[in-house]
């Protein structure tokens, strides 16, 4: 459906276009990007505004989305895929508490998953340099460390489900 969407309308782009400075192919993929994280975020918000938590939903939707667009991670085989599994995850977060010591094991966990594996997903899918990449894995580390002083369940949730989506995953079988 995504994917349907994002060809028309890269299809309509491209063809009332004289410039052609974009793709047809580039266009696609970053309507498809938009759209997916655009669905993602409104269901996730409405699931959160009727359960009642949607503050909590918030700031699951906020750290979960930095941490990705600092660390990575891996990817669904489809955007429907990933807009479910995406959004039935921040809606489970603000439901999650758990006591101090399995928030700091989270909490470690996550520290040492984006130390060891991030950044995923951006050799030979962007533009940054490599020490722009390293800057952003250290970013990524200090606010997943930051929760060893704030202690917040959402933190701990949010993060270990980014940083499970940075094990390095191959066939269906971790490597």
């Amino acid at each position: 459906m995504i994917e349907a969407v994002s060809e028309r309308i890269s299809d309509y782009v491209y063809r009332h276009n004289d410039r052609k400075h974009v793709s047809k192919e580039v266009m696609r993929y970053a309507l498809i990007s938009i759209l997916t994280n655009v669905a993602t975020v409104i269901l996730s918000l409405l699931i959160g505004l009727m359960n009642g938590k949607f503050q909590e939903t918030c700031l699951a939707l906020l750290v979960i989305g930095v941490l990705r667009y600092l660390a990575g991670g891996h990817h669904l085989k489809s955007p429907v895929l990933c807009i479910l599994a995406s959004s039935a995850a921040v809606a489970v977060v603000p439901y999650i508490t758990l006591n101090t010591p399995v928030l700091l094991a989270f909490t470690l966990v996550s520290a040492l998953l984006v130390w060891r594996y991030a950044p995923v997903d951006f050799k030979n899918h962007t533009l940054l340099s490599d020490r722009r990449l390293k800057v952003m894995k250290l970013i990524a580390l200090v606010l997943v460390l930051s929760n060893f002083l704030i202690q917040s369940d959402i933190l701990a949730v949010s993060w270990m489900i980014v940083a499970l989506t940075l094990l390095p995953y191959k066939g269906g079988e971790i490597r």
